[in-house]
């Protein structure tokens, strides 16, 4: 008898809760415009700038509730697609209260590493808090908010350099044939450039033989004008046909190719120039028999 009692208060504790919660829940669901869960979009962009890639733009919430919102801090994560981590940074906002019908919005500034174009592209997720006064609730988020894919950044690289040639023809102090050459060369783009196994050669009217010279590996500043300068020496092998075509004055034809690389990254581009003209031949002097 005692245990049929208990077991009959204990159902009707469990009555009580059961409506009692499933009265609140049928407020909350019912009342409409109350608890809705606010809108987060990303307006996000990468560039490329002062050798760096900067994620620039803006986090937007929405409040589409008739209640103010308490926002708490705001995480942003940037991860690659597998997942690893790559940057961690907090929103800063002006007021922490997104009034009811209204938005906020918070500016974002992140750089990354030149690296990062090695992948494919990367995920930015947003974890955060809200808060409805009115109610007293707590609703948690945490989400993926943009996908920023990284082609077009490394196609905005592949720019064509500005490349002007100045030649000299003349004989050292040796005797030997030399062609002095003045390479400048403009990189357009917002980054560096390392230039890697390059390699300048003249070649006379007759295109069977050419005469060149190695380059040292050289830094292509964002934005500005390098200059390269070298000498190219006539060895004996040469023979004398090579010279003698250089000492006639027709145009030649010089080629400046090599290797354009992203320092930091795997990503290296063919680089190639030719250009046709005339050897400066001031300091050449032709004996006369």
């Amino acid at each position: 008898m005692k245990k049929s009692k208990v077991i009959y208060a204990f159902l009707m504790v469990c009555l009580f809760f059961v409506c009692g919660c499933a009265s609140l829940i049928s407020r909350m669901v019912t009342s409409r415009g109350n608890v809705r869960i606010p809108q987060i979009v990303a307006h996000l962009q990468p560039v490329l700038q002062d050798n760096k890639i900067f994620v620039s733009g803006k986090i937007v919430v929405k409040n589409p509730t008739e209640s103010d919102l308490e926002l708490k801090q705001v995480y942003l994560t940037i991860e690659d697609e597998e997942k690893k981590v790559i940057s961690r940074s907090v929103l800063k906002w002006q007021v922490h209260t997104v009034k009811s019908q209204q938005e906020l919005s918070s500016p974002v500034e992140i750089s990354l590493n030149l690296s990062v174009l090695n992948k494919k592209y990367v995920n930015v997720s947003l974890k955060t808090e809200f808060s409805y006064k009115r109610l007293g609730l707590r609703i948690p988020i945490e989400d993926k908010v943009a996908v920023l894919h990284l082609d077009a950044l490394r196609d905005s690289i592949r720019r064509p350099l500005a490349v002007s040639v100045f030649t000299r023809f003349y004989p050292d102090l040796r005797g030997n044939v030399v062609i002095k050459y003045v390479l400048g060369i403009t990189n357009p783009v917002s980054i560096d450039l390392l230039l890697e196994d390059g390699i300048i050669q003249i070649y006379p009217r007759a295109k069977d033989k050419s005469v060149k010279s190695f380059l040292s590996p050289t830094l292509f500043k964002a934005g500005q004008e390098t200059q390269i300068e070298g000498v190219i020496n006539f060895k004996k092998k040469v023979g004398a046909r090579l010279v003698s075509e250089f000492v006639k004055g027709k145009p030649v034809k010089i080629q400046v190719s090599g290797k354009l690389s992203l320092p930091g990254t795997e990503i290296f581009m063919p680089f190639k120039v030719e250009s046709v003209q005339e050897l400066d031949l001031s300091l050449f002097r032709i004996s006369k028999k």
